[in-house]
């Protein structure tokens, strides 16, 4: 298979990463670092929904569209935590997908799932994740869901120190790390820590109202507005990156992108207790040659929901 080959087939995978009541008022910094301990055990529920296009044009075939592919997954999310350090934390995390039932399988059939799959993590304590093993034995949006599980779960750690309050306003800046043709992509986000509300229960749509009466046992949450957008940095007929460079390729195009994210954390544990993430992306990209034959232009769109739940009164062992 030659190098160009090789690329069209990268392309298509790595498309998939184109692919959430008034209270009184008080200041209280959410804390640095959430408050997790050797051996406890979280569960959280991720829920995907959202789709992918790509359209393939060159001199010597015709436009080809491949059919709009689904990212879609409903899964469970075992977390645990192996070793908390003052470097960061080290967590094995247990994947299975619910599978909906057929309007002929029981009720049993609903609560069904796919075996659990691990994948292995260490958070710094600034935030950054290394050593990830397993991720590759997750199908495309599995993985999708799960690393923006990870982005979520370890955001609050890259929040200004020494914590932030109610009204506190910031921005952060990030190289996007996934693999791509076009060179120097960036997201730059703006952060709002907008209110304090109770924190949203499972199942739970709408903010409390005020005569919920199970307000006074419920944990706090700070909502934190998070809008990205995704920025380019290399000229659109020169963004070749330098992977591409090294196998003989050269490309030249455009990829934009929007994410907006609605975050609730507790204001005591510092734990993500949900989130909704609504993600938009484009690239129009062609890929040739270093010496400008063999060009194929790429039209890729995508859109995707997640939604994270973190699951209270889990058993320790649920699998």
């Amino acid at each position: 298979m030659t190098a160009f080959a090789v690329t069209q087939k990268r392309l298509v995978g790595a498309a998939t990463i184109f692919l959430l009541a008034f209270y009184p008022a008080f200041a209280q910094r959410l804390p640095t670092s959430p408050g997790l301990h050797r051996g406890q055990t979280l569960v959280y529920q991720l829920e995907l929904s959202g789709s992918r296009s790509t359209r393939a044009e060159s001199r010597v075939i015709a436009p080809q569209s491949a059919p709009s592919v689904g990212l879609n997954a409903l899964c469970l999310l075992q977390v645990h935590v192996e070793e908390v350090t003052a470097s960061g934390l080290r967590l094995k995390t247990y994947l299975s997908e619910k599978k909906p039932a057929g309007p002929s399988q029981s009720g049993a059939a609903e609560n069904s799932s796919s075996p659990d799959k691990l994948v292995e993590v260490f958070i710094s304590s600034n935030g950054s994740a290394s050593r990830i093993k397993g991720l590759d034995q997750l199908s495309a949006p599995q993985q999708l869901a799960w690393s923006s599980w990870l982005s979520q779960f370890a955001s609050p750690l890259t929040y200004p120190k020494p914590g932030v309050e109610k009204g506190r306003r910031w921005r952060a800046s990030e190289a996007e790390t996934a693999d791509s043709p076009i060179a120097e992509l960036s997201w730059r986000r703006k952060y709002e820590y907008v209110r304090q509300e109770a924190c949203p229960l499972a199942g739970q749509s709408s903010p409390p109202s005020k005569s919920d009466k199970s307000l006074a046992s419920r944990q706090m949450c700070a909502v934190i507005l998070v809008q990205a957008q995704l920025r380019q940095g290399s000229p659109a007929n020169r963004s070749t990156p330098p992977d591409f460079k090294l196998r003989g390729l050269s490309t030249r195009g455009t990829a934009s992108g929007t994410n907006e994210t609605v975050q609730y954390i507790s204001t005591a544990s510092g734990l993500i207790m949900r989130s909704i993430e609504d993600v938009q992306q484009s690239m129009d990209v062609t890929v040739a040659l270093a010496d400008g034959s063999n060009q194929v232009r790429y039209l890729i769109n995508a859109k995707s929901r997640l939604q994270i739940q973190l699951l209270p009164d889990v058993p320790q062992d649920i699998r």
